[in-house]
């Protein structure tokens, strides 16, 4: 990165007010996800599984899929149910621990959805607000939101925060950035609402594909499908570790109540490691 970039992107970082640490883009972990590789579970041979999220409450995995499928699995790999619930690009899915209920973030219309995990029927959209402080952040027509986790807040009527990733392959992009965005939606309201971006912030790596949530750490971890990297953050974007991530095109990210992590492959597959 020339001294440009790197101004840019130290000025990006001050502007939006985060904390973040910004990592060398250019430099590519050497070390490997220290975990014992199981294989693919997925028998049923979900189409292109986008995003992935252990469900605490059921012991089970949603998976969600780019021609807009959603299915239910055992964490073998087992089919439990599976909905085609329209034609849209499902790219990311989450659940809020207090209610059950699903949350799967759409690609293109900046949308998430809230789906009950009894029926796999949408209940409510929530429409992505794409601007910060007045400030275009994810432009339209670009490859939008890709990745979404649910961090609980009690504290907080809306009861929590989404983090939603836009997956940009352009550091420098003045409206189409590559960052991880925290989003507040009203859950609280028996309507559909917009939601509103509270923050943002850039760990200078592109096309972030996956988020996860880990209540123990309070920390989130943000899989790179192009640099094939996995990486562990503060809620604030500060980099705490990063490692290089085996598999192609990993787009989901979730650990079971065990400590098994998942990967979701676009390509096909649901890969299983041990710790």
């Amino acid at each position: 990165m020339g001294s440009k970039s790197s101004l840019k992107m130290l000025l990006l970082a001050v502007t939006f007010g985060c904390g973040a640490r910004l990592p060398d883009p250019g430099v590519v972990p050497q070390i490997v996800f220290p975990h014992d590789y199981v294989g693919n579970i997925d028998t049923s041979q979900f189409e292109e599984p986008s995003g992935l999220v252990y469900h605490p409450g059921r012991g089970t995995l949603f998976g969600v899929g780019d021609e807009g499928d959603i299915a239910e699995f055992t964490t073998d790999g087992g089919v439990i149910a599976q909905k085609h619930i329209g034609d849209r690009d499902l790219e990311g899915v989450t659940s809020d621990p207090k209610t059950g209920l699903l949350y799967v973030v759409v690609e293109g219309e900046e949308a998430i959805l809230e789906v009950d995990p009894d029926s796999l029927g949408v209940r409510r959209s929530f429409s992505v607000d794409r601007s910060y402080r007045s400030r275009l952040v994810m432009a339209e027509g670009e490859f939008g939101t890709e990745a979404i986790t649910f961090a609980p807040d009690p504290s907080h009527p809306s009861g929590g925060l989404f983090y939603v990733a836009n997956q940009s392959f352009d550091l420098n992009s003045d409206d189409d950035m590559s960052i991880i965005a925290e989003v507040r939606v009203r859950l609280n309201e028996a309507t559909d609402s917009t939601a509103t971006i509270e923050g943002v912030f850039s760990i200078a790596v592109i096309d972030l594909s996956g988020l996860h949530y880990d209540a123990a750490s309070d920390h989130l971890f943000v899989i790179s499908d192009a640099t094939n990297t996995l990486s562990e953050i503060t809620r604030k974007g500060v980099l705490v570790d990063t490692w290089a991530l085996p598999g192609d095109n990993q787009e989901g990210i979730t650990v079971d109540a065990h400590g098994n992590w998942y990967i979701a492959q676009d390509s096909g597959g649901i890969i299983k490691w041990n710790p």
